[in-house]
């Protein structure tokens, strides 16, 4: 039963103490002596329970309406084992829940049991195919579900939930100043060629971080959406870029594809997180030529002294992203949130654009699945700047090719008159 109860203990820290995932899991196994394989168990264990959780909540709950917190993640721990991760003998997993209930309880036995005879976790009145039915069976807010719906259709909706459900494909950029394309391929056949040059999906077995050509820095795992933007706003060094960033990323990763050196460039973090994540990839790949500003959004101006040709803003957003990597995100993401994330969205974008120069560019990415917080965002700037005209916007889905929920924007000033 340590299994079981280390298991409890770190899904305990995720849902009520706010704790990340990935953190609670290195907090649990930092000062411990957990071997190797029950570390792995327990692992999977916890990730099985938050992948299941919405619906499990639901049904755990019904049939324990009074049950404490500490007993509902020991049934939701016994029920992610018994039914998916099979580690523990159902004697012990019984045992284990049975100890959290009291007198008057249903037994274990006979609440798990039409679920180990192939019974749907799904409750039975909810209808198949509704929206609640594909809240519970693929573990994204019931809000979040609507939203989606209500932009999208219900086809293009279902086309997102089940791909969100699957691992991501492995997207990486061929940094062409040390590789071709076709010396890439050629030379790495899980590696495979795609149709936009410069861009490959790794189809190996072993971690990407492990192949030879990701350490060798000849490939980086970057959306394609980097790429796009980079392209379609005539990003040119020499003529001064600006990125404005509220969260980690690998932009400078995009730009060192194209780049021996990153002078003339100005990074601008708006917060403490993306600043000190900025400063470790500077260090780690010795990047010079970069001048690396905190500041938010208002702040902007006080950190260029003079326009710049481009300029990215990558404003914080809903990270729907996020969904398909982190089991726990779903907990994360606030709804309520949405509003405040657009105002500053379009805070960071009219602070940037009276920073570029006439017949410069004012390029947009976000991490999102909302039309609110692109298309809606990028129709008012442009409403309420006339001097600026949209040059292309794409919103990249998760069940395309490239996978992503990105959505880019790049808006030029006037006129260009070189």
């Amino acid at each position: 039963m340590a299994i079981q109860s280390s298991a409890v203990s770190i899904l305990n820290k995720i849902i009520y103490e706010k704790i990340p995932f990935s953190l609670a899991l290195k907090q649990a196994f930092k000062k411990d002596d957990t071997d190797k394989e029950n570390k792995v168990a327990i692992s999977a264990l916890v990730g099985c329970a938050l992948r299941h959780y919405l619906v499990m909540e639901a049904i755990i709950k019904n049939a324990y309406p009074e049950i404490e917190s500490d007993g509902f993640l020991a049934i939701l721990v016994v029920l992610s084992d018994v039914l998916f991760i099979k580690k523990t003998s159902l004697e012990e997993c019984y045992a284990f829940a049975s100890s959290f209930l009291k007198e008057n309880d249903k037994p274990i036995v006979d609440f798990i049991a039409p679920y180990l005879e192939d019974k749907k976790l799904v409750p039975d009145n909810i209808e198949v195919g509704s929206l609640e039915f594909l809240s519970y069976r693929y573990n994204i807010p019931l809000p979040v579900i609507r939203m989606w719906n209500k932009h999208y259709g219900h086809i293009t909706l279902s086309k997102m939930l089940k791909s969100l459900s699957k691992p991501a494909p492995v997207v990486v950029r061929i940094n062409n100043l040390r590789i071709s394309d076709d010396d890439l391929f050629s030379t790495y056949p899980d590696f495979e060629k795609c149709d936009v040059a410069g861009v490959s999906i790794y189809r190996g077995k072993e971690k990407i971080k492990f192949h030879e050509a990701y350490t060798r820095h000849l490939v980086e795992q970057l959306p394609l959406a980097y790429k796009d933007l980079i392209d379609e706003g005539d990003v040119d060094l020499l003529r001064g870029l600006a990125i404005y960033s509220e969260y980690a990323n690998d932009i400078l990763l995009e730009l060192l594809s194209r780049n021996e050196t990153l002078n003339n460039v100005e990074f601008i973090a708006g917060n403490y997180s993306a600043y000190n994540s900025t400063k470790n990839t500077l260090n780690r790949l010795s990047i010079r030529g970069v001048n690396l500003y905190e500041a938010n959004a208002q702040g902007i101006i006080t950190c260029l002294s003079k326009p710049v040709h481009s300029f990215i803003v990558m404003p914080d957003s809903s990270r729907f992203n996020l969904f398909q990597i982190l089991p726990d995100y779903f907990l994360r993401f606030e709804m309520e949130n949405l509003d405040n994330l657009i105002s500053n969205q379009s805070l960071a974008l009219k602070e940037a654009s009276q920073q570029i120069e006439d017949g410069g560019y004012l390029m947009y990415l976000v991490d999102t699945i909302s039309k609110k917080e692109s298309i809606s965002v990028i129709n008012q700037f442009l409403k309420e700047n006339p001097n600026f005209t949209l040059v292309r916007e794409k919103q990249y889905f998760p069940f395309k090719k490239y996978g992503g929920s990105y959505f880019i924007a790049v808006m030029k000033k006037g006129q260009n008159n070189d």
